[in-house]
């Protein structure tokens, strides 16, 4: 070869490798930002559901609360009841939080994160 080229062919070369790297990042975005969007579309459905379960158990609860409190001829009490069930119910979930939340959840990000 001679002088002339071999700049040449080496600065190609690096411009190649150059673009080969740029390229690359551009991949890692687009599948990182695929990945998020996959996840967050998945999450958009549950959270949408607990929106509408929440406010139908809290009007529920609050039923609850008045009939109970009719039958035993004090709201107070029909309050007092649904407190006590509530409270009983979220010391349970706490105590089993990563059996029943954190395991799930973070075995549905990571299926979706690998594929």
């Amino acid at each position: 070869m001679s002088l002339e080229t071999e700049p040449d062919l080496l600065e190609s070369l690096f411009r190649q490798i150059r673009e080969y790297g740029n390229t690359r990042a551009d991949l890692l975005k687009l599948t990182a930002v695929d990945k998020a969007s996959v996840v967050t579309s998945s999450a958009a459905v549950p959270v949408a559901l607990y929106v509408i379960v929440s406010r139908t158990f809290l009007f529920l609860s609050i039923a609850s609360a008045f009939l109970l409190g009719e039958w035993l001829g004090r709201y107070s009490l029909g309050f007092f009841i649904v407190t006590i069930v509530f409270s009983l119910a979220g010391a349970i979930v706490y105590v089993q939080r990563d059996k029943w939340i954190r395991g799930p959840a973070a075995r549905l990000v990571i299926t979706k994160v690998l594929g």
